[in-house]
C-alpha cells in the first residue's frame, strides 16, 4: 500500500472522487475486505502515511524500489517478510478503515500497526531479525482486532494460542492486568533465561514467583540469598509453593549456618536427613568436608557449584596447615589428614593443585595409598566417578609418583586407564582445554619412554576420529598434543621445528629488543611477600646485587636496583612488610609505575604458590618474561597468557625455592646487561651445570623453562589455531 493514501491530504471532495470507483455499496464482512468502503478522512491519512514511509524504507533497504524485501541468503525469509510486511499490513490498513470503530479506536489500531512495522525495520537495521516472529506479529493484529471488537482479549486467548508475538503486543493490554499476566506468565514458563534480564517489568505478578521456581533449579544458593536478604525478592521466595524452593526458605529460617547446609539441598528434598543433624554437622569442619565428600559423588547435585565452592574451601584448610608445618617432622605435620579416608586425602590434593607443597603432596598421596588398599588405583577412581582424575594424573607425573600409582594395578588396566586419560577430552566444551593443559603438562612430567610412546599412539587416535568427524576444535587439541607430546619423545623438535608445528612466537629465545622500553632501559618488577620466606628470599636476592655494580634506593614501600655497568636495568621490587602491608606496598608501588609510564617487561615471583594471584592480578600485556617460583596449572597459565600472549613463563611443577630461582635471576640479567638475546637452552644449560648437589639438581629439573612449559605452549597454539579458524575460544 505504498504512499496510496498520501492523496488523502488534498480537498475532502478530492477523495471522494478518487476513492469512488473504489467502493462498493454492499459492505461485506470486513475481515475478508480487499478494498476500502469509504473515503479515508483526512485526519487519518497521515497515520497510514507514516506506516506507509517504514514499509518504503524497509523495501529500498537492499536498494531497490521492487515492492520485494530481500532477506540475504534466504529465499524463504524473503518471501515471508514480503507477505507480512507489505501484503498483510496493507489488508490490514484496509481492514481498520472498513471495521465499524469510532476514529480514535481506528488511530489506535493504526498506531500499534506502525508500532510492529517499525520494530521490523529497527531489528532489521541491527541484524537481529527474525522472520517468523514479526509474521505472527503482523497477523495476531487481526485477531486481537476482531476480538476486542466483540468484547476483549481474555487470559485464555493467551493460553491457547501463545507465542512471543504476544509478548510484543503487550503494550495494548497495558490496562488489561489479567491478560499482561497471562503473557508475562507464558514467556517465563518458555524462556526463562531471557525474562530472568527483564525481571523488573513483571516483578509484582505471579510471574515473578514461576521464574523464581525455574531459578532454583538452576542456582538455588541465588535463592536462599534473596530467603535471607530484606530486598524485595525475598517476599516473592516466600510467596512459593514449590518444593524446592520452600525447603530453601526452610534452611534460611532454621539452619545456623545457611552457607553450609545449602549443599544438604538433595538430602532435604530426598528426607535423607533433617535440619537439626545439619546444624551438628556444619558446626564442625571435620564433618562438613567428609560430607561434602559424599556429596560431590552424588550425579549432578541441585547444589553442584556451591558443593565444589565448598569442597575447595574446606580442603584449603587442611592443604594451609601442612604447608605451614613443613618444617615439623611427618607425625605432627599430617596428624590433621589422619582421620580421613583415602578418597578424602584424594579431594584434598586435586582440589588445591594450584596451591599444594610438594612435600605435603607426597606425604598426602602415600598416606592415600596405604589407606586406599587393597583396592586397585583404576577401580579406586571409578568408585568416585573419575572426577578430577586428569588433574591427579597431572600431579602425580609432575611430583614424580605416577610409576608408584600405576602400579597398584594390573598391566592391562594401566593402559585402559591412561587411554582415559587422553581419548575423548573433546566431547566437553566447558573443561577440554583445561583437560588438554593437564595432558600437556603430564606428558612434559613423564620419563618413562615406553608409557609416552603408548601415547602418542593414543592421541593419535583420536587425531583421526576428529578429522573423520570433522570437528575441528577437537581436530586442533588432538593435532597440538600429538605434537606436543613427539617433541618431548624426540627433544630435537624443541627449538625451531617444534615453533614451526604449532605456529607459535619464538619459544626457545626472546630477544633483547623486545624487552627494553622506549628509553632502552630493561625494567623488572618484583613481587616479595611478608612472611618469614619471603624475608629471607629479600635477603638471599640481594646479595647478587653487589654496590659497585647496581645503586640500590629506598623507601618506606619499595626499593630501585639500577645498573652501574654494562646496558640499562632497573628492578622494582616492594619491600616484604608484615601482612597486609606487603600488598599495600605492592600496589603503591604498581601505582607510582603506572603514573610515570614506566612498563616492567620483567615479572618476578617471589613467594609461595598461594600467594600467586597475588602478582598475577597486575600482570599487563607489556610483560614479556615472568618468572614464578611455581604455576599452578591451567587456570594460572590462562590468566598469564590472557594478559600477554607471547609471555614467556619460567615456573616449577612443585614448589619453587631461591636457591634456584636466583642463579636463575641472575643469568638471566647477565644477558640482559650485556645486550644478548635470551637463549633459554643455553640459559638452562648455564644454570644447570651450577647445581652441583643432587638435592639442588632435583629442585633445579622441578623448573620448567620457556620451550619445555607444555601447557603454556599448548595454550599460546591452541589460541592462534583458533583465531585463524575463525572460531571462538
Amino acid at each position: 500500500m505504498m504512499n496510496k493514501f498520501t492523496v488523502a491530504l488534498l480537498l475532502t471532495c478530492c477523495h471522494v472522487l478518487l476513492f469512488a470507483q473504489k467502493t462498493t455499496k454492499e459492505k461485506k464482512d470486513p475481515y475478508t475486505s480487499t478494498e476500502l468502503w469509504e473515503p479515508i478522512p483526512i485526519n487519518r491519512a497521515h497515520a497510514h502515511d507514516k506506516i506507509d514511509n517504514i514499509q518504503k524504507a524497509i523495501d529500498e533497504f537492499d536498494r531497490k524500489k521492487d515492492n520485494y524485501i530481500d532477506v540475504i541468503m534466504d529465499s524463504a525469509s524473503s518471501a515471508i517478510a514480503t507477505e507480512a510486511i507489505l501484503r498483510k499490513v496493507d489488508r490490514l490498513e484496509i481492514i481498520i478503515e472498513n471495521v465499524p470503530n469510532d476514529h480514535f479506536t481506528k488511530q489506535k489500531y493504526l498506531g500499534y500497526l506502525e508500532d510492529d512495522v517499525k520494530a521490523y525495520y529497527n531489528d532489521m537495521v541491527n541484524n537481529k531479525l527474525d522472520v517468523q516472529y514479526y509474521k505472527n506479529l503482523i497477523d495476531q493484529n487481526e485477531f486481537i482486532f476482531k476480538k476486542e471488537q466483540d468484547s476483549e482479549v481474555t487470559p485464555d486467548d493467551v493460553n491457547q494460542q501463545f507465542n512471543r508475538a504476544w509478548y510484543g503486543h503487550k503494550s495494548i493490554f497495558k490496562n488489561n492486568k489479567a491478560v499482561q499476566e497471562a503473557i508475562y506468565e507464558n514467556m517465563v514458563r518458555l524462556y526463562p533465561k531471557e525474562m530472568q534480564k527483564k525481571f523488573s517489568e513483571y516483578n509484582k505478578m505471579p510471574a515473578a514467583v514461576t521464574l523464581m521456581n525455574w531459578w532454583a533449579k538452576q542456582n538455588p544458593n541465588q535463592i536462599l540469598t534473596y530467603s535471607t536478604s530484606t530486598s524485595f525478592e525475598n517476599t516473592i521466595v516466600r510467596k512459593s509453593n514449590d518444593s524446592l524452593v520452600k525447603t530453601i526458605v526452610m534452611i534460611a529460617d532454621k539452619a545456623k549456618r545457611p552457607q553450609r547446609a545449602i549443599t544438604f539441598l538433595d538430602d532435604l528434598l530426598e528426607g535423607t536427613i533433617t535440619i537439626d543433624q545439619i546444624n551438628r554437622i556444619t558446626d564442625s569442619n571435620a564433618l562438613y568436608y567428609k560430607q561434602l565428600v559424599v556429596s560431590r559423588l552424588k550425579p549432578n547435585p541441585l547444589t553442584k557449584r556451591v558443593v565444589d565452592r565448598e569442597s575447595k574451601l574446606q580442603a584449603l584448610e587442611y592443604i594451609r596447615i601442612m604447608n605451614e608445618l613443613h618444617d615439623s617432622p611427618d607425625p605432627v605435620r599430617f596428624k590433621c589428614i589422619e582421620p580421613l579416608s583415602a578418597r578424602e586425602i584424594y579431594f584434598l590434593m586435586v582440589l588445591c593443585s594450584d596451591e599444594i607443597y610438594t612435600s605435603t603432596f607426597v606425604g598426602s598421596f602415600n598416606r592415600m595409598l596405604l589407606k586406599m588398599a587393597p583396592v586397585s588405583g583404576d577401580q579406586f577412581l571409578k568408585d568416585i566417578n573419575m572426577d578430577k582424575f586428569r588433574t591427579f594424573i597431572r600431579m602425580c607425573a609432575g611430583y614424580n609418583k605416577l610409576d608408584e600409582y600405576l602400579a597398584t594395578m594390573a598391566p592391562s588396566n594401566r593402559n585402559e586407564l591412561m587411554s582415559t586419560f587422553v581419548h575423548n577430552i573433546d566431547k566437553n566444551l566447558e573443561t577440554d582445554v583445561e583437560d588438554a593443559v593437564d595432558i600437556a603438562d603430564a606428558c612434559g612430567s613423564i620419563r618413562d619412554e615406553a608409557l609416552l610412546s603408548f601415547l602418542i599412539e593414543e592421541l593419535k587416535k583420536d587425531y583421526e576420529r576428529t578429522y573423520r568427524e570433522d570437528n575441528k576444535r577437537g581436530l586442533i587439541i588432538y593435532f597440538l598434543l600429538n605434537t606436543l607430546c613427539t617433541s618431548i619423545l624426540y627433544p630435537e623438535s624443541t627449538g625451531k621445528e617444534l615453533q614451526d608445528q604449532l605456529n607459535v612466537p619464538p619459544i626457545a629465545y626472546i630477544p633483547y629488543s623486545s624487552l627494553i622500553n622506549k628509553d632502552s632501559t630493561v625494567v623488572e618488577q618484583v613481587f616479595f611477600y611478608g612472611d618469614d620466606d619471603g624475608k629471607s628470599s629479600l635477603t638471599n636476592y640481594l646479595a647478587n646485587y653487589k654496590p659497585t655494580e647496581w645503586k640500590i634506593e629506598k623507601n618506606e614501600q619499595w626499593m630501585t636496583l639500577t645498573s652501574l655497568t654494562g646496558r640499562p636495568v632497573k628492578i622494582y621490587a616492594n619491600l616484604p612488610l608484615d601482612e597486609p602491608k606487603d600488598e599495600e606496598a605492592q600496589k603503591a608501588l604498581t601505582d607510582y609505575l603506572n603514573a610515570n609510564a614506566i612498563n616492567p617487561s620483567v615479572i618476578i615471583h617471589r613467594g609461595h604458590s598461594y600467594h600467586l594471584p597475588g602478582t598475577l592480578k597486575y600482570l599487563r600485556d607489556f610483560n614479556r618474561v615472568i618468572i614464578l617460583g611455581s604455576c599452578g596449572g591451567y587456570h594460572n597459565l590462562s590468566t598469564i597468557l590472557g594478559y600477554s600472549e607471547d609471555a614467556h613463563i619460567v615456573s616449577s611443577k612443585q614448589t619453587g625455592t631461591m636457591f634456584v630461582t636466583d642463579p636463575i635471576i641472575k643469568s638471566f640479567n647477565s644477558r640482559v646487561l650485556s645486550g644478548k638475546d635470551i637463549n633459554w637452552i643455553n640459559l638452562w644449560d648455564e644454570v644447570g651445570a651450577q647445581m652441583n648437589t643432587v638435592a639442588l639438581e632435583d629442585k633445579f629439573n622441578d623448573y620448567v623453562p620457556p620451550h619445555k612449559n607444555m601447557g603454556a605452549l599448548f595454550l599460546k597454539a591452541f589460541k592462534i589455531q583458533i583465531k585463524q579458524q575463525g572460531m571462538e575460544l
